[in-house]
Protein backbone atom coordinates (compact mmCIF):
# COMPACT_ATOMS: atom_id res chain seq x y z
CA UNK A 1 0.00 0.00 0.00
CA UNK A 2 1.43 3.39 -1.06
CA UNK A 3 1.94 6.06 1.59
CA UNK A 4 2.33 9.66 0.39
CA UNK A 5 5.30 11.76 1.40
CA UNK A 6 3.00 14.24 3.13
CA UNK A 7 1.31 11.45 5.14
CA UNK A 8 4.67 10.05 6.14
CA UNK A 9 5.80 13.49 7.34
CA UNK A 10 2.62 13.84 9.40
CA UNK A 11 3.03 10.29 10.78
CA UNK A 12 -0.23 9.23 9.13
CA UNK A 13 0.95 5.88 7.79
CA UNK A 14 -1.78 3.37 7.05
CA UNK A 15 -1.56 0.10 9.02
CA UNK A 16 -3.91 -2.85 9.38
CA UNK A 17 -5.94 -3.41 12.53
CA UNK A 18 -5.64 -3.65 15.48
CA UNK A 19 -4.62 -0.04 15.93
CA UNK A 20 -4.62 -0.26 19.73
CA UNK A 21 -1.88 -2.52 21.05
CA UNK A 22 -1.80 -4.16 24.46
CA UNK A 23 1.30 -4.92 26.48
CA UNK A 24 -0.27 -8.22 27.63
CA UNK A 25 0.66 -10.50 24.75
CA UNK A 26 -0.41 -14.12 24.40
CA UNK A 27 3.13 -15.28 25.14
CA UNK A 28 3.27 -13.23 28.33
CA UNK A 29 -0.09 -14.61 29.45
CA UNK A 30 1.09 -18.18 28.96
CA UNK A 31 4.30 -17.53 30.89
CA UNK A 32 2.33 -16.05 33.78
CA UNK A 33 0.03 -19.08 33.83
CA UNK A 34 3.03 -21.39 33.97
CA UNK A 35 4.52 -19.41 36.86
CA UNK A 36 1.22 -19.47 38.75
CA UNK A 37 1.14 -23.28 38.57
CA UNK A 38 4.56 -23.73 40.20
CA UNK A 39 3.09 -23.91 43.77
CA UNK A 40 0.62 -26.60 42.70
CA UNK A 41 3.38 -28.58 41.02
CA UNK A 42 5.49 -28.34 44.19
CA UNK A 43 2.58 -29.57 46.35
CA UNK A 44 1.96 -32.46 43.95
CA UNK A 45 5.63 -33.44 44.11
CA UNK A 46 5.72 -33.37 47.91
CA UNK A 47 2.52 -35.35 48.46
CA UNK A 48 2.45 -37.59 45.36
CA UNK A 49 6.13 -38.04 44.53
CA UNK A 50 8.17 -37.24 41.45
CA UNK A 51 5.72 -38.86 39.04
CA UNK A 52 3.97 -35.59 38.22
CA UNK A 53 7.29 -33.98 37.26
CA UNK A 54 8.04 -36.82 34.85
CA UNK A 55 4.51 -36.70 33.44
CA UNK A 56 4.93 -32.97 32.82
CA UNK A 57 8.29 -33.50 31.11
CA UNK A 58 6.76 -36.16 28.86
CA UNK A 59 3.73 -34.06 28.01
CA UNK A 60 5.84 -30.93 27.44
CA UNK A 61 8.19 -32.61 24.96
CA UNK A 62 5.25 -34.17 23.14
CA UNK A 63 3.36 -30.87 23.00
CA UNK A 64 6.35 -28.99 21.55
CA UNK A 65 6.86 -31.69 18.90
CA UNK A 66 3.18 -31.45 17.99
CA UNK A 67 3.48 -27.67 17.62
CA UNK A 68 6.52 -28.02 15.37
CA UNK A 69 4.80 -30.69 13.28
CA UNK A 70 1.68 -28.57 12.83
CA UNK A 71 3.77 -25.52 11.87
CA UNK A 72 5.77 -27.59 9.36
CA UNK A 73 2.65 -29.00 7.71
CA UNK A 74 1.12 -25.52 7.48
CA UNK A 75 4.30 -23.96 6.15
CA UNK A 76 4.65 -21.63 9.10
CA UNK A 77 7.70 -20.50 11.04
CA UNK A 78 9.19 -23.29 13.13
CA UNK A 79 11.03 -20.75 15.27
CA UNK A 80 7.77 -19.03 16.17
CA UNK A 81 6.15 -22.37 16.97
CA UNK A 82 9.08 -23.27 19.20
CA UNK A 83 8.73 -19.99 21.09
CA UNK A 84 5.01 -20.51 21.71
CA UNK A 85 4.54 -21.53 25.41
CA UNK A 86 0.86 -22.41 25.04
CA UNK A 87 1.73 -26.05 24.48
CA UNK A 88 3.60 -26.11 27.78
CA UNK A 89 0.51 -24.78 29.55
CA UNK A 90 -1.61 -27.57 28.07
CA UNK A 91 1.07 -30.11 29.05
CA UNK A 92 1.24 -28.89 32.65
CA UNK A 93 -2.54 -28.80 33.09
CA UNK A 94 -2.78 -32.31 31.69
CA UNK A 95 0.07 -33.57 33.89
CA UNK A 96 -1.65 -32.21 37.01
CA UNK A 97 -4.72 -34.31 36.21
CA UNK A 98 -2.97 -37.56 35.27
CA UNK A 99 -1.98 -40.33 37.71
CA UNK A 100 1.69 -39.96 38.72
CA UNK A 101 2.51 -43.55 37.74
CA UNK A 102 0.73 -43.72 34.40
CA UNK A 103 2.87 -45.46 31.71
CA UNK A 104 4.67 -43.04 29.43
CA UNK A 105 2.94 -44.06 26.19
CA UNK A 106 -0.51 -43.21 27.57
CA UNK A 107 0.71 -39.74 28.53
CA UNK A 108 2.14 -39.25 25.04
CA UNK A 109 -1.06 -40.47 23.38
CA UNK A 110 -3.21 -38.20 25.54
CA UNK A 111 -1.03 -35.19 24.78
CA UNK A 112 -1.06 -35.90 21.04
CA UNK A 113 -4.84 -36.15 21.12
CA UNK A 114 -5.10 -32.84 22.99
CA UNK A 115 -2.65 -30.97 20.77
CA UNK A 116 -3.31 -32.41 17.30
CA UNK A 117 -6.93 -33.54 17.29
CA UNK A 118 -8.48 -31.01 19.66
CA UNK A 119 -6.33 -27.93 18.95
CA UNK A 120 -4.43 -28.07 15.66
CA UNK A 121 -7.16 -29.74 13.60
CA UNK A 122 -9.46 -26.83 14.44
CA UNK A 123 -6.92 -24.22 13.34
CA UNK A 124 -4.41 -24.01 16.17
CA UNK A 125 -4.16 -21.70 19.13
CA UNK A 126 -7.27 -19.59 19.59
CA UNK A 127 -9.43 -21.69 17.25
CA UNK A 128 -10.13 -24.83 19.29
CA UNK A 129 -13.71 -25.47 20.39
CA UNK A 130 -12.86 -27.56 23.45
CA UNK A 131 -10.27 -27.22 26.18
CA UNK A 132 -7.29 -29.34 25.05
CA UNK A 133 -6.11 -30.43 28.51
CA UNK A 134 -9.57 -31.55 29.62
CA UNK A 135 -10.09 -33.29 26.28
CA UNK A 136 -6.89 -35.30 26.75
CA UNK A 137 -7.93 -36.16 30.30
CA UNK A 138 -11.36 -37.42 29.19
CA UNK A 139 -9.82 -39.35 26.29
CA UNK A 140 -7.62 -41.33 28.70
CA UNK A 141 -10.31 -41.80 31.35
CA UNK A 142 -12.70 -43.30 28.81
CA UNK A 143 -10.06 -45.28 26.91
CA UNK A 144 -8.05 -46.87 29.77
CA UNK A 145 -10.03 -46.50 33.02
CA UNK A 146 -8.34 -49.51 34.64
CA UNK A 147 -4.83 -48.17 34.11
CA UNK A 148 -5.95 -44.66 34.97
CA UNK A 149 -7.34 -45.49 38.40
CA UNK A 150 -4.73 -48.10 39.35
CA UNK A 151 -1.70 -45.85 38.93
CA UNK A 152 -2.62 -43.20 41.49
CA UNK A 153 -0.63 -42.73 44.68
CA UNK A 154 -2.11 -42.26 48.14
CA UNK A 155 -1.37 -38.61 49.05
CA UNK A 156 1.27 -38.83 51.76
CA UNK A 157 3.44 -36.08 53.25
CA UNK A 158 7.04 -36.47 52.07
CA UNK A 159 6.01 -39.05 49.47
CA UNK A 160 8.96 -37.84 47.41
CA UNK A 161 11.26 -39.72 49.84
CA UNK A 162 9.88 -43.03 48.52
CA UNK A 163 8.49 -42.06 45.11
CA UNK A 164 11.75 -40.41 44.07
CA UNK A 165 12.67 -39.99 40.38
CA UNK A 166 14.55 -43.30 40.10
CA UNK A 167 11.70 -45.44 41.47
CA UNK A 168 9.09 -43.57 39.49
CA UNK A 169 11.16 -43.79 36.30
CA UNK A 170 11.22 -47.59 36.58
CA UNK A 171 7.43 -47.75 36.81
CA UNK A 172 6.67 -45.24 34.06
CA UNK A 173 9.27 -46.23 31.48
CA UNK A 174 10.37 -49.82 32.12
CA UNK A 175 6.98 -51.32 32.81
CA UNK A 176 7.72 -52.26 36.42
CA UNK A 177 4.66 -53.01 38.53
CA UNK A 178 3.51 -50.00 40.58
CA UNK A 179 2.12 -52.22 43.35
CA UNK A 180 5.34 -52.32 45.42
CA UNK A 181 5.78 -48.56 45.31
CA UNK A 182 2.12 -47.98 46.12
CA UNK A 183 2.28 -50.42 49.03
CA UNK A 184 5.34 -48.71 50.51
CA UNK A 185 3.62 -45.35 50.33
CA UNK A 186 0.53 -46.80 52.01
CA UNK A 187 2.71 -48.10 54.85
CA UNK A 188 4.28 -44.65 55.25
CA UNK A 189 0.81 -43.10 55.16
CA UNK A 190 -0.45 -45.53 57.81
CA UNK A 191 2.48 -44.73 60.12
CA UNK A 192 1.79 -41.01 59.79
CA UNK A 193 -1.90 -41.55 60.42
CA UNK A 194 -1.22 -43.54 63.58
CA UNK A 195 1.10 -40.85 64.87
CA UNK A 196 -1.54 -38.23 64.08
CA UNK A 197 -4.31 -40.09 65.92
CA UNK A 198 -2.06 -40.77 68.92
CA UNK A 199 -1.25 -37.08 69.19
CA UNK A 200 -4.90 -36.18 68.75
CA UNK A 201 -6.02 -38.66 71.43
CA UNK A 202 -3.36 -37.45 73.85
CA UNK A 203 -4.47 -33.86 73.31
CA UNK A 204 -8.10 -34.84 73.94
CA UNK A 205 -7.06 -36.76 77.07
CA UNK A 206 -5.09 -33.80 78.38
CA UNK A 207 -8.07 -31.51 77.79
CA UNK A 208 -10.33 -33.95 79.66
CA UNK A 209 -7.92 -34.09 82.60
CA UNK A 210 -7.76 -30.32 82.80
CA UNK A 211 -11.55 -30.10 82.70
CA UNK A 212 -11.80 -32.73 85.48
CA UNK A 213 -9.30 -30.85 87.64
CA UNK A 214 -11.25 -27.64 87.25
CA UNK A 215 -14.45 -29.45 88.17
CA UNK A 216 -12.78 -30.98 91.21
CA UNK A 217 -11.61 -27.58 92.42
CA UNK A 218 -15.11 -26.17 92.11
CA UNK A 219 -16.75 -29.17 93.82
CA UNK A 220 -17.18 -29.63 97.58
CA UNK A 221 -14.00 -30.65 99.44
CA UNK A 222 -15.54 -33.88 100.76
CA UNK A 223 -16.45 -35.13 97.27
CA UNK A 224 -13.65 -36.77 95.41
CA UNK A 225 -13.55 -36.27 91.65
CA UNK A 226 -13.34 -39.30 89.45
CA UNK A 227 -10.10 -39.77 87.58
CA UNK A 228 -10.54 -40.00 83.81
CA UNK A 229 -9.59 -43.26 82.23
CA UNK A 230 -6.22 -43.15 80.44
CA UNK A 231 -7.16 -44.81 77.23
CA UNK A 232 -6.28 -43.84 73.70
CA UNK A 233 -8.95 -44.50 71.11
CA UNK A 234 -8.25 -44.18 67.42
CA UNK A 235 -10.95 -42.53 65.41
CA UNK A 236 -12.20 -44.25 62.36
CA UNK A 237 -11.37 -42.61 59.09
CA UNK A 238 -12.11 -43.02 55.43
CA UNK A 239 -9.01 -44.58 53.95
CA UNK A 240 -8.41 -44.35 50.24
CA UNK A 241 -7.36 -47.64 48.71
CA UNK A 242 -5.21 -46.89 45.70
CA UNK A 243 -5.46 -50.40 44.28
CA UNK A 244 -9.26 -50.37 44.14
CA UNK A 245 -10.03 -46.69 43.62
CA UNK A 246 -7.46 -43.98 43.51
CA UNK A 247 -9.29 -40.90 44.62
CA UNK A 248 -11.67 -40.00 47.39
CA UNK A 249 -14.40 -39.19 44.88
CA UNK A 250 -13.98 -42.64 43.34
CA UNK A 251 -14.57 -44.27 46.72
CA UNK A 252 -17.57 -42.02 47.31
CA UNK A 253 -19.02 -43.20 44.00
CA UNK A 254 -19.27 -46.71 45.45
CA UNK A 255 -21.06 -45.37 48.54
CA UNK A 256 -23.34 -43.29 46.34
CA UNK A 257 -24.43 -46.35 44.38
CA UNK A 258 -25.29 -48.03 47.68
CA UNK A 259 -27.11 -44.91 48.89
CA UNK A 260 -25.11 -44.54 52.11
CA UNK A 261 -22.93 -41.48 51.52
CA UNK A 262 -24.16 -40.05 54.82
CA UNK A 263 -22.84 -43.11 56.66
CA UNK A 264 -19.29 -42.44 55.51
CA UNK A 265 -17.04 -40.95 58.18
CA UNK A 266 -16.49 -37.23 57.91
CA UNK A 267 -13.19 -36.14 56.47
CA UNK A 268 -10.53 -34.77 58.77
CA UNK A 269 -8.44 -32.47 56.64
CA UNK A 270 -5.70 -32.46 59.26
CA UNK A 271 -5.31 -36.18 58.62
CA UNK A 272 -2.15 -36.87 56.58
CA UNK A 273 -4.27 -38.76 54.02
CA UNK A 274 -6.37 -35.69 53.22
CA UNK A 275 -4.14 -32.80 54.22
CA UNK A 276 -2.73 -32.85 50.69
CA UNK A 277 -6.06 -31.72 49.23
CA UNK A 278 -6.14 -28.64 51.43
CA UNK A 279 -2.61 -27.68 50.40
CA UNK A 280 -3.39 -28.37 46.75
CA UNK A 281 -6.56 -26.27 46.84
CA UNK A 282 -4.59 -23.49 48.51
CA UNK A 283 -1.89 -23.71 45.83
CA UNK A 284 -4.47 -23.39 43.05
CA UNK A 285 -6.12 -20.48 44.87
CA UNK A 286 -2.73 -18.78 45.30
CA UNK A 287 -2.02 -19.19 41.60
CA UNK A 288 -5.48 -17.86 40.78
CA UNK A 289 -4.95 -14.79 42.94
CA UNK A 290 -1.66 -14.21 41.11
CA UNK A 291 -3.47 -14.37 37.76
CA UNK A 292 -6.16 -11.99 39.00
CA UNK A 293 -3.53 -9.55 40.31
CA UNK A 294 -1.70 -9.60 36.97
CA UNK A 295 -4.99 -9.07 35.08
CA UNK A 296 -4.75 -12.38 33.23
CA UNK A 297 -8.20 -13.44 34.46
CA UNK A 298 -11.12 -11.64 36.09
CA UNK A 299 -12.23 -12.73 39.53
CA UNK A 300 -15.92 -12.85 38.61
CA UNK A 301 -15.49 -15.98 36.46
CA UNK A 302 -13.98 -18.36 39.07
CA UNK A 303 -16.23 -16.83 41.71
CA UNK A 304 -19.32 -17.61 39.64
CA UNK A 305 -18.13 -21.18 39.11
CA UNK A 306 -17.47 -21.74 42.82
CA UNK A 307 -20.81 -20.20 43.76
CA UNK A 308 -22.54 -22.71 41.48
CA UNK A 309 -20.61 -25.63 43.01
CA UNK A 310 -21.16 -24.53 46.61
CA UNK A 311 -24.81 -23.57 46.20
CA UNK A 312 -26.00 -26.76 44.52
CA UNK A 313 -23.59 -28.94 46.53
CA UNK A 314 -24.88 -27.59 49.85
CA UNK A 315 -28.52 -27.79 48.75
CA UNK A 316 -28.18 -31.36 47.50
CA UNK A 317 -26.35 -32.45 50.64
CA UNK A 318 -29.09 -30.89 52.76
CA UNK A 319 -31.95 -32.45 50.80
CA UNK A 320 -30.39 -35.87 50.22
CA UNK A 321 -27.23 -36.54 52.26
CA UNK A 322 -27.31 -40.19 51.17
CA UNK A 323 -26.31 -39.14 47.64
CA UNK A 324 -24.13 -36.06 47.98
CA UNK A 325 -21.11 -35.10 50.06
CA UNK A 326 -20.86 -31.67 51.68
CA UNK A 327 -20.17 -28.48 49.75
CA UNK A 328 -16.71 -28.15 51.35
CA UNK A 329 -15.77 -31.63 50.17
CA UNK A 330 -17.03 -30.81 46.68
CA UNK A 331 -14.76 -27.75 46.59
CA UNK A 332 -11.59 -29.30 48.03
CA UNK A 333 -11.77 -32.72 46.40
CA UNK A 334 -11.15 -33.49 42.76
CA UNK A 335 -10.36 -30.82 40.20
CA UNK A 336 -12.74 -28.12 41.40
CA UNK A 337 -10.12 -25.51 42.27
CA UNK A 338 -8.08 -26.29 39.17
CA UNK A 339 -11.21 -25.88 37.07
CA UNK A 340 -12.17 -22.63 38.79
CA UNK A 341 -8.95 -20.72 38.11
CA UNK A 342 -7.42 -22.45 35.08
CA UNK A 343 -10.12 -24.18 33.01
CA UNK A 344 -13.34 -22.14 33.02
CA UNK A 345 -11.22 -19.00 32.63
CA UNK A 346 -9.83 -20.21 29.29
CA UNK A 347 -10.59 -17.27 26.95
CA UNK A 348 -10.69 -19.46 23.83
CA UNK A 349 -13.35 -22.00 24.81
CA UNK A 350 -15.63 -19.71 26.82
CA UNK A 351 -18.05 -16.96 25.80
CA UNK A 352 -17.04 -13.76 24.09
CA UNK A 353 -19.28 -11.58 26.26
CA UNK A 354 -18.57 -10.90 29.91
CA UNK A 355 -22.13 -11.69 30.99
CA UNK A 356 -21.95 -14.91 29.03
CA UNK A 357 -18.76 -15.95 30.84
CA UNK A 358 -20.39 -15.38 34.23
CA UNK A 359 -23.51 -17.32 33.30
CA UNK A 360 -21.60 -20.14 31.64
CA UNK A 361 -19.22 -20.52 34.61
CA UNK A 362 -22.19 -20.76 36.97
CA UNK A 363 -23.85 -23.41 34.79
CA UNK A 364 -20.61 -25.42 34.62
CA UNK A 365 -20.47 -25.34 38.42
CA UNK A 366 -24.01 -26.75 38.56
CA UNK A 367 -23.10 -29.46 36.06
CA UNK A 368 -20.14 -30.51 38.22
CA UNK A 369 -22.51 -31.39 41.07
CA UNK A 370 -25.13 -33.03 38.84
CA UNK A 371 -22.56 -35.32 37.21
CA UNK A 372 -20.88 -36.14 40.52
CA UNK A 373 -24.18 -37.15 42.09
CA UNK A 374 -25.77 -39.00 39.17
CA UNK A 375 -22.93 -39.57 36.70
CA UNK A 376 -20.76 -42.62 36.10
CA UNK A 377 -17.45 -40.78 36.57
CA UNK A 378 -16.17 -39.70 39.95
CA UNK A 379 -14.59 -36.35 39.11
CA UNK A 380 -16.84 -34.45 36.74
CA UNK A 381 -15.05 -31.12 36.20
CA UNK A 382 -13.64 -32.12 32.81
CA UNK A 383 -16.99 -33.42 31.57
CA UNK A 384 -18.83 -30.34 32.84
CA UNK A 385 -16.29 -28.08 31.11
CA UNK A 386 -16.71 -29.93 27.81
CA UNK A 387 -20.50 -29.52 27.99
CA UNK A 388 -19.97 -25.86 28.86
CA UNK A 389 -17.74 -25.42 25.80
CA UNK A 390 -20.64 -26.71 23.69
CA UNK A 391 -22.97 -24.13 25.25
CA UNK A 392 -20.61 -21.17 24.77
CA UNK A 393 -22.02 -20.11 21.36
CA UNK A 394 -25.56 -20.19 22.76
CA UNK A 395 -24.51 -18.08 25.73
CA UNK A 396 -23.00 -15.54 23.31
CA UNK A 397 -26.33 -15.23 21.52
CA UNK A 398 -28.28 -14.94 24.77
CA UNK A 399 -25.96 -12.26 26.18
CA UNK A 400 -25.09 -10.38 23.01
CA UNK A 401 -24.20 -6.73 23.37
CA UNK A 402 -26.70 -4.05 22.48
CA UNK A 403 -25.78 -2.41 19.15
CA UNK A 404 -24.64 1.17 19.47
CA UNK A 405 -27.55 3.59 19.24
CA UNK A 406 -30.23 0.95 19.70
CA UNK A 407 -32.43 0.93 22.78
CA UNK A 408 -31.99 4.53 23.93
CA UNK A 409 -34.93 6.57 25.12
CA UNK A 410 -36.36 9.19 22.89
CA UNK A 411 -34.92 12.57 23.57
CA UNK A 412 -31.28 11.60 23.49
CA UNK A 413 -29.31 12.45 26.60
CA UNK A 414 -31.92 14.76 28.09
Amino acid sequence: MQISVQSAKQNLGIEPAPHVHCTMSTRKIMVLVLLSLVPALAVFTYFFGAGTLIQFALAAVTAVICQLLAAFLRGRSLKRALQDPSGLVTALLLALTLPPLMPWYFTVIGTVFAMIIVRECFGGLGMNLFNPAMSGFIFLVISVPGVFYNTWITPTPNAISIAHPTRVYEVIFTGASPDDLISELKVLNREQEEAYFVAKAEAAQLAAQQAAEQSAQQAAPQSEAATPTNTLQFEGHAAVDVLTGATFLESIKTARKAGNVDEQLKLDFMNPSFNAYVWLAGAYALGGIFLIATHVIRFQVPLSFLVGVIALGALWHYLDPTMSISALEHVLMGGTMLGAFYIVTDPVTTCGTFKGRILLSFLIGLLVIVIRVHGSYSDSVAFAVMLGNCMAPLMDVMTKRRPFGVGYRKGGLN
